[in-house]
């Protein structure tokens, strides 16, 4: 469940971005920043205010210098959440830990000035979940609540579609400059870099939440009872040595097919097992900065 005060976490694009909206990250705009750029004549940039006189008195041609530096710009940022069957399951269900997130990034972005903006999706894009991009630390909580009291629609059975997310990828294109996209990624993921080709201009950061059962196998031989969520079938399992090693094997393959799914796009998932850590993903974002 989210709380009053989420933790806040640290972010960055990779590289500069354009805006006229004062924010935290570096733009290629210039204006009102602390980065110096170069020096222009006063009269192209008639602001004395940033009159250099140093420059001024070693210029070659006696003209009045000014120093030119690059503003900070906000961007805006999207998130898409998976928000299917499979997202109800857990001791801490996987849409709560979606919902933490959300909190979290609300108010993480209040402090950069970013707006932020919500999409979700199950076997099909979900309009009566999505929320525009709005500024603020509010928002975040508000995008929160929304997931955390969404159900599946009724035409959803199990896991979410690739062709929901693609309707979901198409409205996000339009502005967003960052995306995180939160899902277990209990479906096929083979096409999953074509269908984020229309993102090709922002960073896309795939939040992959699985729950620890899902995991980890327990321990000992015992008889496991599973069901399949919303089938409601269920089938009965004797665990041993053999199905434990399988189990684990299964689920590093799982986490490298998905690793390799982003790959052609340059994006690193972060995953996130038992609950949101905001300290963990600002951590990843310093190491693919590095």
């Amino acid at each position: 469940m989210t709380d009053a005060n989420p933790a806040e976490f640290f972010y960055r694009l990779p590289a500069t971005t354009t805006g006229n909206r004062p924010g935290g990250h570096h733009s290629r705009s210039r204006g009102a920043g602390m980065n110096f750029v170069a020096h222009a004549r006063l009269l192209d940039q008639p602001d004395p205010r940033r009159l250099d006189l140093r420059a001024s008195i070693s210029n070659l041609h006696r003209e009045w210098q000014v120093r030119v530096n690059q503003h900070r710009a906000a961007i805006e940022i999207v998130t898409i959440v998976d928000t299917s069957q499979n997202m109800q399951f857990g001791a801490t269900r996987k849409i709560d830990i979606a919902a933490d997130f959300l909190a979290a990034l609300g108010f993480s972005a209040g402090s950069y000035g970013d707006a932020v903006g919500l999409l979700a999706f199950d076997s099909h894009a979900r309009e009566d979940l999505s929320m525009p991009l709005r500024y603020g630390r509010g928002a975040g909580a508000l995008m929160s609540q929304l997931i955390q009291t969404s159900r599946p629609s009724k035409t959803c059975v199990g896991s979410a579609s690739a062709s929901a997310l693609a309707e979901c990828v198409a409205q996000a294109s339009a502005r967003a400059r960052m995306v995180f996209i939160c899902s277990d990624f209990h479906w096929p993921v083979d096409n999953l870099a074509s269908l984020l080709d229309p993102l090709a201009g922002a960073l896309v950061v795939p939040l992959v939440i699985w729950d620890p059962a899902e995991v980890t196998p327990p321990e000992g031989r015992q008889l496991l009872s599973l069901n399949q969520l919303g089938t409601g079938t269920s089938r009965h399992l004797w665990l041993n040595a053999k199905l434990r090693k399988k189990w684990r094997d299964n689920i590093a393959a799982r986490r490298t097919e998905i690793i390799e799914a982003f790959a052609p796009i340059d994006s690193t998932p972060f995953f996130i097992s038992g609950g949101f850590d905001a300290e963990a993903l600002s951590r990843y974002f310093m190491e693919q900065g590095a």
